[in-house]
């Protein structure tokens, strides 16, 4: 079914969908409905400060200081993972001669260099001001600590104050177990003052282990992975886009972009 509403956008898609699925509802009962239930959208901060390619950088450089090297396999274990949990996945997996608080220390040193570069991901900041001028609640649930958050946003802190809240994984006491745990999404969603269900909410993520903990936290995922992301892992998601400027905000009856802004 999926692959039939891949591409669609608006009232196309409504309709492809309802026949498909024989719901007793027109296109358009589907789109108001659909309006309702997606007015929640949680962003990844991955997916907005652009920072996959700084994370690889540091973690390959370390790697080859002790005869090691980053493959894309071990990458995808530890994308979207909260620090300690990184460490951990990457120490064990690449065999280093160091503990998880060792490379953690190393990996620090190299990210303060480069973070503060960081550039929005494209069609980032388009989405977020288009979703805010609609007046739909957004917030930002990330696997960072503060500290790492603020150092990777440094040149976009106006930018970042449009989000309601934003949730820290590596640092907020009340995310038990980072992702693929949906812990930091269901304390995202509980911190809005209505405090919609799982099933009222929509997350961007980039990660597998995103995707995963998003899913399992029963909420309706948009995937915008690495180019080299493998089918089975773009499949996992309930929507897939390979870049971000290329989101069509009513797939998911969210309003669409006005045509000036397109």
């Amino acid at each position: 079914m999926k692959s039939k509403l891949m591409g669609r956008i608006g009232r196309e898609a409504a309709a492809a969908l309802v026949e498909t699925v024989g719901l007793p509802i027109t296109p358009e009962e589907y789109i108001y409905q659909s309006q309702e239930i997606f007015r929640r959208v949680f962003p990844s901060c991955e997916v907005m400060p652009d920072t996959e390619v700084i994370y690889t950088r540091c973690t390959e450089e370390i790697a080859a200081r002790y005869g090691k090297t980053y493959p894309w396999e071990v990458k995808l274990k530890q994308m979207g993972r909260t620090a300690p949990d990184l460490a951990k996945v990457i120490v064990e997996e690449l065999g280093l001669p160091l503990l998880p608080w060792e490379y953690a220390a190393e990996a620090r040193i190299i990210q303060e260099k480069s973070f503060t570069e960081c550039q929005l991901m494209p069609g980032a900041e388009k989405l977020v001001r288009h979703l805010k001028s609609k007046k739909i609640p957004i917030a930002v649930a990330t696997s960072s600590s503060e500290e790492t958050f603020k150092l990777k946003t440094t040149n976009h802190r106006e930018f970042f104050k449009i989000f309601d809240h934003i949730v820290f994984g590596s640092s907020d006491p009340e995310v038990k177990n980072g992702k693929p745990a949906p812990d930091i999404f269901f304390i995202c969603a509980s911190r809005f003052p209505d405090k919609p269900a799982p099933e009222n909410c929509l997350v961007f993520e980039d990660a597998p282990n995103g995707v995963t903990a998003a899913l399992a936290a029963g909420m309706q995922v948009v995937m915008v992975p690495d180019p080299r992301m493998d089918e089975l892992n773009r499949s996992r998601a309930t929507f897939c886009v390979d870049r971000l400027e290329n989101f069509k905000p009513e797939v998911f009856g969210l309003p669409p972009y006005d045509s000036a802004a397109t």
